[in-house]
């Protein structure tokens, strides 16, 4: 096992040499890296694991982390990557040098140092000390010791970790947040701060920057695995595929990465995700982060939508918000470009159960597995109910396909048109009518179904009396379509349909 060198040992050398270099780079590291739980400092863990190869923070050795160093004290230093850091980290970011009056020195020799010199102020867990607010394993790290460690001329004023090292705290003049409540900044590790150095190299670039973090972890490194790659084979960050929309180009990656493993959308059972699609402005100052929570039921959801590739383009076309040339765009170029309300409802917790049918063409949009698996997953109806309604759904069907093709089409348009409980009501009083005046055996409903379908959801609850409503058209429309497409308005006199309401005072 390696020796680490101390702070002391460090400066009291001649050359301040990397000590690692004479020593066993292929041994375990008794610097032992885990996961925090920080999506910046995880990103960065993230990155290295990629680089090396590695799938697990306990697997990297100081080979490892020697290969990583020298793997972006070579992209950094390129102008490229400047601009790019200036929008992460402050411009006085000592440690990779971002000021451009760092320019001259700014080599990849002297920024292998820097990082080098980093790795090693990280301090042994039990090190007594004020602890890191990020990982609470590791004592902090000062801002003199930092200054001291990297050669900085800056020592006119004690600031702490700030948003000079860390993306989006504050820089001590200008507060933002800081974990800590000081305001002179964060009490932060060497260990966190030397992970978020790498962390650029995991980063997304449309625009802001994209960070996906996830539980389990160990997830980041499928989803940012394309990020690394684009890196290693071009030299530059990645645009995200030209992506404009954070959550459309992680719901594109969740079903990519599903339809790669045999295990399919189950991959995701007892994941969750959240998205960090933010700035660090530099000349600007504008330091601004959009957070984004994935549960669970949606991740599962949407990998499992992918299984059904053109049902789901179908229920996403529903919902692009653009009017104009919105013919003249492919499905891919909406997807990149556009925002999604199916996206947005599914992200506030609203129904899209009106997406799984299209009501001016009288069709559906998907199979009944993948509207029942939304249904059950998401929504949390039990498949009991769920049974119940598409059973209510077949009786209506049996009871409105012996109507002629024009009085079929105005039964199903008051149901389409229900919009308040009692409109919905009297369509099942119009229906039971039709029902008997054909003779058909049994009731539409008992009086129990009829209690339950209407009574049994509330008016402002998620699964609400609107939620059946849209299953029953769903069934209708899966059942009936060839019929009432092909249907034309008749001019001639119809019989009137009475709407069956309370009596109002």
């Amino acid at each position: 096992m390696s020796k680490i060198a101390t702070l002391d040992e460090f400066f009291g050398s001649e050359s301040g040499k990397d000590y690692s270099e004479s020593k066993d780079t292929t041994s375990s590291l008794d610097k032992q890296f885990y996961w925090t739980g920080h999506p910046f400092v995880d990103a960065g863990l993230t990155a290295i694991l990629l680089i090396t190869n590695k799938e697990k923070p306990e697997e990297l050795t100081e080979e490892d982390i020697k290969k990583a160093i020298e793997f972006v004290s070579k992209l950094y230093v390129k102008d490229d990557w400047v601009k790019r850091l200036s929008r992460i980290f402050r411009n006085n970011n000592p440690i990779l040098m971002v000021n451009p009056s760092m320019k001259d020195k700014r080599t990849p020799t002297k920024l292998r140092e820097s990082l080098n010199t980093l790795f090693r102020l990280i301090p042994s867990e039990n090190e007594s000390g004020a602890k890191c607010a990020i990982c609470g394993r590791r004592r902090k790290i000062s801002g003199f010791e930092l200054r001291k460690a990297i050669h900085s001329k800056d020592k006119s004023k004690p600031k702490e970790i700030t948003g000079d090292v860390f993306p989006l705290l504050g820089t001590g003049d200008v507060r933002n947040f800081f974990h800590s409540a000081n305001p002179l900044g964060a009490d932060i590790c060497a260990y966190c701060l030397f992970l978020v150095q790498f962390m650029p190299l995991a980063v997304y670039y449309m625009g802001r920057m994209l960070i996906i973090h996830t539980f389990p972890y160990e997830r980041m490194l499928d989803i940012h695995e394309e990020a690394i790659k684009y890196v290693e084979l071009s030299g530059i960050a990645s645009n995200a595929r030209e992506f404009k929309r954070p959550e459309n180009f992680f719901f594109k990656k969740v079903i990519e990465i599903s339809r790669k493993i045999e295990s399919g959308y189950r991959y995701w059972s007892n994941t969750s995700a959240v998205i960090y699609h933010f700035i660090n402005g530099n000349r600007s100052g504008e330091q601004t982060v959009e957070i984004i929570y994935i549960p669970n039921s949606i991740l599962r959801f949407i990998a499992f939508a992918g299984e059904e590739s053109e049902s789901w383009k179908k229920i996403l076309n529903m919902g692009w918000n653009i009017k104009k040339k919105r013919k003249k765009l492919s499905f891919e170029e909406l997807e990149k470009g556009y925002t999604n309300e199916v996206y947005r409802k599914l992200l506030n917790y609203e129904s899209i159960l009106p997406y799984f049918y299209n009501k001016r063409e009288r069709n559906v949009n998907s199979s009944w597995r993948l509207l029942k698996f939304y249904c059950v997953e998401v929504l949390g109806l039990n498949e009991e109910t769920l049974e119940f309604i598409k059973d209510v759904g077949d009786r209506i069907v049996e009871t409105i396909e012996k109507l002629p093709n024009n009085q079929l089409r105005r039964t199903v348009r008051e149901l389409e048109n229900a919009n308040k409980l009692w409109e919905f009501e009297s369509f099942f009083v119009r229906v039971e009518k039709i029902r008997q005046n054909k003779k058909l055996p049994n009731a539409l409903l008992t009086f129990d179904e009829f209690a339950r379908l209407l009574t049994a959801y509330g008016e402002d609850i998620n699964v609400s009396w609107k939620t059946v409503r849209d299953l029953l058209l769903f069934r209708i429309y899966e059942k009936l379509h060839d019929r009432l497409s092909g249907v034309e308005e008749e001019s001639e006199e119809e019989e009137e349909f009475e709407f069956y309401r309370g009596e109002e005072e």
